[in-house]
């Protein structure tokens, strides 16, 4: 304490900062210093001094371990509670990105705005809901919170608790209403009222069921079932919450929703069904670096059961999309990517997990899309040597011609291996792919 002393007494700079805007007060604020963020402050230190991205020291007191004194040291020296950031975070969003309950209630009591919103038109209720805080989530509508504020893209609350699989703060958003409160005589359990139409879509038409479907989590997905939420609701590309399960994945939630009466064959604006999304999912991708290869393998399974549950209740692998793909298309080929911009894009890998499930169902092996393009031209174009296997194996023909250049599935793999030769590439598909034609030929 003595050196402090000594170092405050003789600095004419004390709120002098470092490379990145921070003072000494945000430093102490931080570390959760609040014996020398008290020496700081009683000599002039600026408590709303911002740094290079706007935040003042009340801001890293907010998210601090150990920063609770000095958040209350900085409130009582007056500290601005509603100052925000660079990206318009204000001290109360900080508090709510990392659940801290205590400091929350002490900026809510000194004339935080409860309501304050981001430059993305996020809310600190927005945030508790996207981190799965349900304390802080209790505290900020105890106070007021707006459930049904609109923040990115135009999502609730509720939106994001689900998306993110909190099924505990999806809970508690959807008690916000206290309109009613039933006992449902199939499950006993109490319906739940958010307060507001939970089936209202986001600025992409996207409901929350969406979100949930896309997230994953089951039990989240069953509650917004039993609390009025429309499976049959689509956005605005045509996509159902099967679409966006479909396509991530999602066995559980897929079993829920076609359980719940789902429609499997239902195309979006592009003519695609949720087997066309299974068929593409981003699951399958052969992800080699990724280190959590149980995860990996976990994910796969969950995908490949996805796509089995569609066909085992009446998903069509016949049905194309406006460019004339199939389900077997999709799994052979990297996927098309304009109508899987949803799930921000897929790899460019040959599904052959998902193709010989399609495959052994029916026989759609030789079908080919408006260019006259065959699943197997598809798959040899792409160099997706373990398709080409399996499509083989269940008798596609290596002499169907597209409609441009007569070429054959033979033709493009030979392209395929001399351009590897050409670019001196060292994978070795186009060749395996040339090897099992020859061999099936």
């Amino acid at each position: 304490m003595l050196k402090t002393n000594r170092f405050v007494s003789c600095c004419d700079q004390i709120d002098e900062p470092n490379t990145f805007g921070n003072t000494a007060l945000h430093v102490a604020c931080y570390m959760g210093q609040e014996a020398v963020a008290t020496e700081l402050v009683n000599h002039g230190a600026n408590v709303n001094q911002p740094n290079k991205c706007g935040y003042t020291p009340l801001h890293l007191a907010a998210v601090s371990t150990n920063g609770a004194l000095c958040l209350e040291l900085l409130v009582n020296n007056g500290a601005d509670v509603n100052q925000q950031s660079k990206e318009g975070k204000s001290p109360l969003h900080m508090a709510a990105i990392h659940g801290r309950f205590t400091r929350s209630q002490i900026l809510i009591q000194n004339g935080g705005d409860i309501d304050c919103v981001d430059k993305y038109g996020n809310t600190p209720l927005h945030v508790a809901a996207k981190y799965g805080h349900e304390l802080l989530i209790s505290t900020l509508m105890t106070n007021g919170a707006d459930t049904a504020r609109r923040g990115i893209h135009g999502m609730f609350p509720l939106h994001l608790a689900v998306l993110y699989g909190f099924s505990d703060c999806c809970r508690k958003l959807l008690s916000s209403g206290q309109l009613y409160s039933i006992v449902s005589s199939m499950s006993k359990e109490h319906v739940l009222s958010a307060g507001f139409d939970i089936n209202t879509p986001d600025n992409f038409g996207r409901t929350c069921l969406h979100a949930a479907a896309s997230g994953g989590n089951v039990e989240c997905l069953n509650l917004l079932l039993s609390s009025g939420a429309d499976l049959n609701k689509r956005d605005i590309m045509g996509r159902t919450p099967l679409h966006y399960a479909a396509a991530n994945g999602r066995y559980q939630c897929t079993v829920t929703l076609v359980s719940a009466g789902a429609e499997v064959n239902e195309p979006d604006q592009t003519g695609c069904t949720p087997l066309h999304y299974s068929a593409a999912s981003q699951a399958f991708i052969d992800r080699h670096f990724s280190g959590n290869h149980q995860k990996e393998e976990d994910e796969e399974k969950e995908s490949y059961f996805c796509l089995e549950h569609l066909l085992d209740n009446g998903a069509d692998p016949s049905m194309v999309n406006s460019k004339g793909y199939s389900a077997v298309h999709y799994a052979a080929y990297h996927g098309n990517k304009q109508n899987l911009e949803l799930l921000d894009g897929f790899a460019d890998n040959g599904h052959w997990q998902a193709l010989r499930l399609l495959t052994e169902t029916a026989a759609y092996v030789d079908m080919q899309d408006a260019a006259g393009r065959s699943v197997l031209y598809l798959a040899a174009q792409k160099g997706h040597a373990r398709c080409v296997e399996v499509l083989l194996a269940q008798g596609a023909s290596c002499f169907l011609n597209d409609n441009r250049l007569m070429w054959t599935p033979i033709h493009v793999a030979g392209k395929a291996l001399s351009k590897s030769r050409i670019l001196q590439v060292s994978s070795l598909t186009p060749f395996i792919c040339i090897c099992s034609f020859l061999s099936s030929c």
